[in-house]
């Protein structure tokens, strides 16, 4: 071998050894960035009901024994991240499995990232990012069909075109439904369409389950046409309470009448149409759009919607280009499914027109219970300060005449009114708020499994980070959907404003706060009956006309209740207080107030700012909880529906740990 070909060839080698070294190191890297050197972690979200997100973590500890915390960390667009963290040991070569719940409630948008980081001390050991987890990580909504006409249907997943849904657009999925395989899939699904099919052959598990699977969030969708007495036949006498009452045959009246997409860009006429009726006057779940562009029955029921078209799914697809004339048939679907879909709290369960206006009125309502009961006793402070006034004056210079030093007078008060100050300073510390201040409502239906919900509004005198212990039997703790913070209000040093820590079978909650009094919101569920409610609590033979409400209360728990309320639609009556034990008839009740268009802000400023002008402080903190309660019960209120809700002072405490808390508990039943 010359030498020419002797240097090309160990060129050529060196070449393969730098690039084989720059190969190698660029594997280890992957492999350190995705395992954080002795860590590896998965994260899946599982199907739970809607209250949370749970998020299940697997863990692995690939080096030496390590004890420390792993932090699951969300952190939305545009705001301010949450921690919630779990103490957790990992001997060599163990692999743990756990679940954190993310209340829904404390999540505004689930378009942000989840990372997981193993920190030691405040050190981050290693870290992995999940984008998109709290979607699911699914990559399109799942639509069910049940149709005896499926393979024309097709057309429903708009040729992959996306859907808006939960802060994010996915593309349709579509899932062949059969009456063998509706209830395994009913879980699976976002959306339920039901077209050309005989429902009435459907059991009455299988209908029962399309009822719970719509109220818990499902967006039900139902096309009728020439089909629609068979398509309808299951939920004859059902919940839905609709009827087809006649058919209109392509270019009748009722079909020219029947207004068209956007500028009558559809021949509607073309389409045989279904005359729907309600069958009851009281129908609650939907209202009839006359003047929308998809005319038919839509609205809400529960979390979910529901939408019925006076047409056939079936029909539509089989149009030709005269009917689409200048629209696209993806168009008209993806109108239609984006307003069938528009009632359906699960579908904008985190956004601000659903849940800002909620949070909202919660958060003023614990606040005038804070403002109410932040009255301080000053009483004390001001013996200090007389007293000190008169020792600085005649007091001391008799001292010092005594002592034949008069000419100090002059050095003596300055040094006097500093150590003054500095006393007066200290002294007024223990009328301040030093400790955690805490309110906290407490929600429960007595007749109910005893499962509690509440709300806590949290403020310390520090700018130092602070966490309290809660009760035993809390199951998950988040904050309350705080939707003001923003980065920039954070500093660089400072990754999450809200922590929840967990460890054992004990959770912790606390923030790291950018000021003193700094505000705080938590939202928490508890199991168990811990507060030791017995009973339940009654309405007889309630209603509502244009003479007031009638019907009678019976408090047949062993809870006093100071006031209570009674909500129907949005109409609203507060009255004195019902013993435990004791019944009423609300026209022999005492009225306190009384709103035909129940809103929190008329129920401070209308109602509540006459007590607290009265000096009546326990009197506005009580009916403040009382009002709390109201909200969370008017939020998700079905139409028609009778709630009363009674407060309960002196509540078991939500916190076990050194704090001031103030408690309620809001007793309520709705039928």
């Amino acid at each position: 071998m010359n030498h020419k070909k002797r240097k090309i060839l160990l060129t050529v080698l060196a070449l393969m050894v730098l690039l084989g070294g720059m190969f190698h190191k660029n594997a280890v890297m992957t492999v350190q960035a995705e395992t954080g050197n002795a860590f590896s972690v998965e994260a899946e979200l599982l199907r739970s009901d809607s209250e949370t997100y749970d998020v299940r973590l697997t863990v692995e500890n690939k080096g030496d024994d390590w004890e420390g915390i792993v932090r699951l960390l969300v952190d939305e667009n545009y705001q301010v991240p949450s921690a919630f963290d779990t103490v957790l040991s990992l001997p060599q070569g163990s692999k743990k499995q756990f679940v954190v719940k993310v209340p829904v409630k404390s999540v505004r948008g689930t378009n942000g990232t989840v990372t997981v980081s193993f920190l030691t001390g405040n050190k981050v050991a290693a870290k992995k990012r999940f984008d998109r987890l709290l979607t699911g990580q699914m990559a399109a909504l799942s639509m069910g069909v049940l149709s005896d006409a499926y393979p024309e249907l097709t057309y429903l997943d708009m040729g992959g075109r996306e859907l808006y849904f939960h802060y994010d657009y996915y593309p349709i999925k579509l899932v062949e439904l059969k009456q063998g395989n509706l209830e395994d899939e009913l879980d699976t699904l976002e959306i339920l369409v039901i077209d050309q099919y005989n429902t009435g052959i459907l059991t009455a598990e299988e209908m029962d389950a399309i009822e719970l699977w719509n109220y818990n969030g499902g967006i039900l969708i139902i096309g009728t046409g020439a089909y629609a007495e068979d398509t309808l036949s299951g939920f004859d006498g059902g919940y839905l309470e609709i009827n087809c009452s006649e058919i209109h045959e392509p270019g009748d009246e009722y079909a020219i009448n029947y207004p068209g997409y956007g500028y009558t860009d559809l021949d509607m006429p073309q389409l045989t149409m279904a005359e729907l009726q309600e069958t009851s006057a009281g129908y609650g779940y939907s209202e009839l759009y006359e003047d929308s562009f998809f005319r038919g029955l839509f609205g809400s029921i529960g979390n979910g919607s529901v939408c019925v078209l006076p047409y056939s799914f079936t029909e539509l697809g089989q149009m030709d280009g005269s009917f689409w004339r200048s629209v696209e048939p993806e168009d008209f679907v993806q109108g239609l499914m984006d307003n069938a879909s528009s009632n359906a709290g699960s579908r904008y369960s985190t956004s601000s027109y659903y849940s800002d206006d909620y949070s909202y009125s919660i958060k003023n309502l614990l606040g005038v219970m804070g403002y109410s009961n932040n009255v301080l006793n000053f009483s004390l402070l001001k013996v200090i300060v007389i007293l000190y006034v008169i020792f600085v004056g005649p007091v001391l210079y008799l001292v010092l005449r005594l002592l034949k030093r008069r000419e100090l007078y002059w050095i003596a008060v300055p040094v006097s009114a500093l150590f003054g100050i500095v006393l007066i300073f200290f002294a007024g510390r223990g009328f301040e708020v030093v400790d955690t201040r805490v309110y906290s409502v407490t929600m429960m239906n007595p007749s109910d499994d005893k499962k509690s919900t509440s709300y806590l509004y949290c403020y310390d005198a520090s700018r130092r980070e602070w966490d309290l212990k809660l009760a035993e039997g809390c199951e998950y703790v988040g904050p309350f959907n705080d939707s003001y913070y923003y980065y920039s209000i954070l500093g660089g040093d400072k990754p999450y404003h809200y922590r929840i820590k967990k460890e054992g079978d004990i959770l912790s909650m606390g923030i790291n706060p950018e000021s003193n009094f700094e505000d705080s919101y938590f939202y928490l569920s508890s199991t168990g009956n811990d507060s030791g409610v017995e009973g339940s609590l009654l309405m007889q033979n309630m209603s509502a006309g244009i003479n007031g409400l009638s019907g009678t209360i019976v408090n047949d728990t062993n809870k006093d209740m100071t006031y209570f309320a009674v909500l129907v639609d949005d109409s609203l009556s507060v009255y004195r207080g019902l013993p435990a034990g004791a019944s009423c008839r609300l026209q022999d009740a005492e009225l306190l107030y009384i709103t035909s268009d129940y809103y929190y802000s008329w129920y401070i400023y209308d109602f509540l700012q006459d007590y607290y002008s009265d000096g009546k402080y326990r009197e506005v903190s009580a009916l403040a909880a009382l009002g709390v309660g109201v909200y969370d019960v008017y939020s998700h209120q079905r139409d028609g529906e009778f709630a009363v809700i009674g407060v309960v002072e002196n509540w078991d405490k939500t916190v076990d740990d050194d704090c001031s808390e103030i408690s309620y508990g809001c007793l309520y039943s709705v039928q």
